[in-house]
């Protein structure tokens, strides 16, 4: 009876593991199809992932083409501007561009990429990349021949010169003076400092180097109460034999009381110098590298707006005889608001006439005496440039930049110094650029003056912001110069571009 009873308790268990079986089973499809789904969902956003990348690869396609173009005609065509029913095709999708020249050069290039196609987008991606020219002007003064800082003069900024250098009586470099291939005398008082202010003229600057390096047999000469706050270095060509004892590549003070607050290192002896850290004689070290005069490349496509003189024909290929003449007439009837860019090519341009006296109607060398400007002011020229007995240039639209290009050449059996002679920029008495409030950088009139051929300023009553560079030049009698880092990158110089931004604009 108990056998029976059992079996029928374990009869009434029939059919539980089929429930059991089924349940596993349904739990198990269920977590499959969680799994599919997942999987599903990240195989979808992974190839959106790539074609988003894709995208991006779309519209720096647009960038390098459009770089391409542009590097073979500032005035290249573009053959799909944005806004545009026109696309360019990539191997991933099509793209729009457009792009802009900038002031300096430079270039602003907009690219937009679609994926894959405009008109079928899954997705867009918008950058913007700028391209500006590699800054050509890093010195207050560039000289690729002997230069003379004269008198009482201050400089901000590095000073280089290709021959030898004279800094004045009490003349003042804030900054570092460099001669690649000459030697370097300091006269009495002379100072070459890494920091220095004057509130009377409320010029200031700090963080320099206040060194002075040769390259030259002459080594480096310093006077009385000389001052140099960085390291004084004399340096030899390969071959030279350093023995510690020769006047050649040497370091030497007369007077016995040029002080060198940082490390004196000479080739051949250093002598007369106190205050340094260290001094090595009999050192060979490497030469200052040449720098060379930056380059100038005259393109009309570089400029929007250019006013030509003469004004027929192709701008810059054409001269003509009355060139000056005409341009010197426009000069007087906007003498105190001039702005745009000017290009003045005369036929066969000849020496200035008395120079420093100039006027308007002069017909052998553009005169700027007594100028202002009312905006930006390029004049680019293969004549003479004078600037007169001029009072400072100033603005009425803040900030200003002036730029004067001048191509003339004197012949080399010619002199130009501070007091005359053939020159291609001149200035005496008061020619400067108003810095506007001196310790703002970013106000006021920056100028950057710039021949191939010969320079020449003396009698500056205070500090103009800018630099100053040329073949050969002499500097005369408080003629001070403040290096401004707004007129590094200049239209027409340096033809190599080096990518500034890069941003995306849809993001």
């Amino acid at each position: 009876m108990i056998t029976t009873m059992m079996r029928r308790l374990h009869g009434e268990e029939d059919g539980y593991s089929l429930v059991i079986s089924m349940l596993l089973i349904a739990i198990m499809m269920m977590l499959l199809a969680v799994a599919l789904t997942a999987g599903n969902a990240a195989l979808t956003q992974s190839n959106k992932g790539l074609q988003w990348s894709k995208t991006l690869v779309v519209a720096e396609a647009g960038l390098n083409d459009s770089v391409a173009r542009l590097a073979q005609s500032k005035s290249a065509a573009n053959p799909c501007a944005i806004s545009t029913a026109t696309v360019c095709t990539s191997s991933d999708g099509e793209y729009q561009v457009s792009w802009s020249v900038n002031s300096d050069g430079g270039y602003t290039i907009t690219s937009i990429g679609y994926y894959p196609t405009k008109t079928a987008q899954t997705f867009a991606r918008e950058v913007q990349v700028t391209f500006e020219p590699v800054p050509s002007f890093r010195y207050a003064i560039f000289s690729q021949s002997d230069l003379e800082i004269k008198n009482n003069i201050v400089v901000v900024g590095d000073v280089y010169s290709q021959g030898s250098v004279t800094v004045g009586t009490s003349a003042t470099v804030c900054g570092s003076v460099t001669s690649s291939g000459g030697g370097i005398s300091l006269s009495n008082g002379a100072q070459i400092v890494k920091s220095y202010s004057n509130v009377f003229t409320g010029v200031s600057c700090s963080g320099k180097t206040g060194n002075v390096w040769s390259g030259g047999s002459s080594g480096i000469v310093g006077a009385a109460t000389v001052q140099i706050a960085g390291d004084a270095k004399a340096s030899a060509p390969a071959s030279a034999t350093c023995d510690g004892a020769s006047s050649d590549y040497a370091i030497t003070s007369p007077g016995g009381n040029t002080t060198v607050s940082g490390a004196v290192t000479a080739c051949g002896k250093a002598t007369g110098v106190v205050g340094f850290t260290s001094r090595t004689q009999g050192t060979l070290t490497t030469q200052p590298s040449t720098a060379e005069l930056p380059s100038f490349t005259f393109d009309p496509n570089n400029y929007s707006i250019l006013t030509c003189y003469p004004s027929g024909g192709t701008c810059g290929a054409n001269d003509s005889t009355t060139a000056i003449a005409d341009f010197n007439a426009y000069v007087a009837t906007h003498k105190t608001s001039l702005t745009g860019t000017f290009a003045v090519w005369q036929r066969a341009p000849t020496a200035m006439s008395s120079p420093g006296n100039c006027t308007t109607a002069s017909t052998t060398q553009i005169c700027l005496d007594g100028i202002g400007l009312s905006g930006d002011f390029t004049l680019i020229t293969n004549a003479p440039v004078d600037f007169g007995n001029t009072s400072t240039v100033s603005t009425s639209n803040s900030p200003s930049e002036m730029v004067v290009v001048s191509t003339y050449v004197p012949p080399a059996s010619t002199s130009c110094d501070a007091n005359g002679g053939d020159c291609s920029i001149y200035g005496q008495n008061a020619v400067k650029f108003d810095a506007g409030v001196q310790s703002d950088p970013d106000d006021g009139v920056v100028g950057l003056l710039y021949t191939t051929g010969k320079m020449a300023f003396k009698n500056q009553g205070s500090p103009g912001e800018g630099a100053l560079y040329a073949a050969a030049m002499d500097l005369k009698n408080g003629f001070d110069i403040v290096y401004n880092s707004r007129i590094e990158s200049i239209l027409g110089f340096g033809e190599q571009l080096e990518q500034t931004l890069w941003q995306e604009l849809n993001v």
